[in-house]
């Protein structure tokens, strides 16, 4: 190992609560009730999964491999805590430290995956009961397994080897009740700007893409056990899940409120953030109430399309059609990005407090370059769906298969995903100094790049490049697959058959020049921030109002619901 690390690690001051000595006590007797509560818990679990053949199953077998993984984590760490807790003496020795730090990584991304792995069992034993034994078979849950495990000690030899190369040098007080990455950074004299990137971008991919895929996992077994018709089989359904979905609660609860107390102990880019200002319209006050009206009442129509889309999307079996599923993939996405950032909108607008918290500017930038790559991606997918429907619609339902349409949406979200990680990521290691002024609406990357005092010419080159290539990519796609449209609704010989198929596109069409018009760049700093607030609230509005005024297909699907609520009435 390095040396200086080793002279810098060895005989580190966990500090704990030490500041509040009163508290050590009441911090030991609850700690050490919890670890033995842990043993014997999770040992049970292992023991009776083990012995009784009747708990032979995928559940288990994966409950199972999570209480090995809880009993792993707290005997890693739990112990030097009580130690250092019960005495004064704090040190922990650099072999403890560095064990610590590998564990904590490997079992909390394991934890992600595993709990990725368990929505998908539930999702199988709800949605497909009958081909739950051929699809979790034994192989398969070793795998599974397996790539939890091993995906877990993948993350945490990067994350530790990468940290452990930091100069540490200086005072050796880790201020934590255990050696993790955050904390290790702070003891370097070096630059971390670089492990801080990989830390911040390792925690949106853990937390976002885990808890995405098992949310998508229980709007479909939500979906399943709204079917099945006795109270009972219902019950019995939500009780299979009930148990793992209060632990992923768990997990991410805690988790989030890890990364907002990080974000919050992050003195350098604090300083500068917290409690910026979204100037928004403030330079023109007469205008500010009548934007809150507009704003408002945009919001409420997005609120109320989206979720009507979604909803009659998943309820009216007629419309379970690949088209529909992009279609409420859209309005979630929809949902998701005005809901992030127009309540802090309105908040700024009807009063003088124009601040956002750092939480907040961070959030909103994440956001806005995700599912803006997203809505990128997605508007492509929509597209080959309705070049498939009309240049190949004999073959349409073979071509766009459920699992092709899964496939194709997760890699919009995830490419979108990928994009604001390492945008958003780049773009907070800015040195934001001077002035906390963002002359925009909301925290974007061109408003961001402003407010610091250092060089941005690489970030403004990757802005430029990332926005030509989620511009240009994507919008020759989509004409490329509309030339082939026309060229095969022109072939069509009734002028019926011709209105028919131009209307199933026509829609798409609409959203595609709502969106790539608002997205188009200005030049000019109150027409470019205008042009935000287009992209942000108008086009989420105007969506689903496009989808629904001129289709029979969705006017119908909300006739048939509203005259069944009427008839249970």
């Amino acid at each position: 190992m390095e040396r200086a690390n080793s002279s810098s690690l060895e005989g580190s001051i966990l500090l704990g609560v030490s500041d509040h000595p009163q508290l050590e006590m009441i911090f030991f007797v609850i700690i050490l009730f919890s670890y033995l509560l842990t043993l014997v818990g999770n040992s049970t679990i292992i023991l009776l999964s083990s012995l009784d053949v009747q708990l032979h199953t995928p559940m288990y077998f994966f409950l199972s491999n999570l209480s090995s993984l809880d009993l792993a984590f707290t005997t890693s760490s739990v112990p030097q805590m009580l130690i250092n807790l019960w005495g004064s003496d704090k040190t922990i020795s650099y072999g403890g430290c560095v064990t610590q730090l590998y564990v904590f990584l490997w079992l909390g991304a394991t934890e992600c995956i595993l709990l990725v792995v368990m929505a998908f069992d539930r999702y199988v034993a709800v949605c497909r009961p009958l081909h739950y034994a051929t699809i979790v078979n034994p192989r398969l849950c070793w795998l599974l397994a397996a790539i939890a495990w091993l995906g877990g000690l993948g993350n945490s030899v990067i994350q530790s080897t990468f940290t452990l190369q930091l100069p540490l040098c200086g005072h050796r007080r880790v201020d934590n009740f255990l050696c993790e990455v955050p904390a290790m950074i702070k003891l370097a004299c070096g630059d971390t700007s670089l492990n801080e990137a990989m830390l911040n971008g390792v925690c949106t991919f853990f937390t976002a893409v885990p808890l995405s895929i098992i949310l998508i996992s229980y709007c479909y077994i939500a979906q399943a056990v709204l079917k099945i018709r006795s109270a009972e089989g219902r019950r019995k359904a939500f009780n299979t899940c009930l148990s793992h979905l209060v632990v992923v609660l768990l997990f991410y609860g805690s988790a989030c409120m890890g990364i907002c107390f990080q974000l919050k102990m992050e003195r350098a880019n604090s300083s500068s953030l917290e409690g910026s200002i979204l100037l928004g319209v403030s330079d023109h006050p007469q205008l500010e109430m009548i934007f809150f009206v507009i704003i408002l009442f945009s919001y409420l129509l997005t609120l109320v399309g989206n979720s009507t889309i979604i909803l009659l999307s998943s309820l009216d079996v007629q419309l379970h059609t690949p088209m529909y599923f992009f279609l409420s993939n859209l309005s979630s996405l929809d949902l998701a990005f005005t809901t992030s950032s127009v309540p802090q909108m309105l908040i700024n607008l009807w009063g003088s407090d124009k601040t956002i918290s750092y939480g907040g500017c961070v959030t909103q930038l994440y956001v806005f370059l995700w599912l803006g790559a997203t809505e990128c991606i997605l508007l492509v997918v929509m597209a080959f769906d309705r070049y498939v429907a009309v240049c190949r619609p004999l073959h349409y339902a073979t071509i766009v298969n459920p699992r092709l349409c899964w496939l194709l949406a997760a890699i919009a979200w995830l490419g979108g995903l990928g994009n604001s990680v390492i945008q958003s990521t780049f773009t907070l290691q800015l040195p934001l100094c001077g002035h906390r002024r963002v002359d925009n609406f909301l925290c974007e990357v061109p408003a961001m790049i402003k407010l610091a005092c250092g060089d941005t010419s690489l970030n403004e080159a990757m802005l430029n490049g990332v926005c030509t290539f989620f511009t240009a990519v994507p919008l020759s796609i989509i004409l490329i697959s509309y030339c082939y449209i026309a060229q095969a609704v022109l072939k069509i010989r009734s002028a019926e058959g011709r209105r028919k198929a131009f209307n199933t596109c026509l829609s798409h069409l609409v959203v595609v020049l709502l969106f790539y018009g608002s997205a188009s760049k200005s030049s000019n700093q109150d027409q470019g921030k205008f042009i935000s607030l287009l992209y942000s609230v108008v086009t989420p509005t105007v969506n689903p109002l496009t989808y629904t005024l001129g289709n029979k297909e969705v006017k119908g699907s909300l006739r048939r619901l509203l005259g069944r609520g009427r008839e249970i009435s």
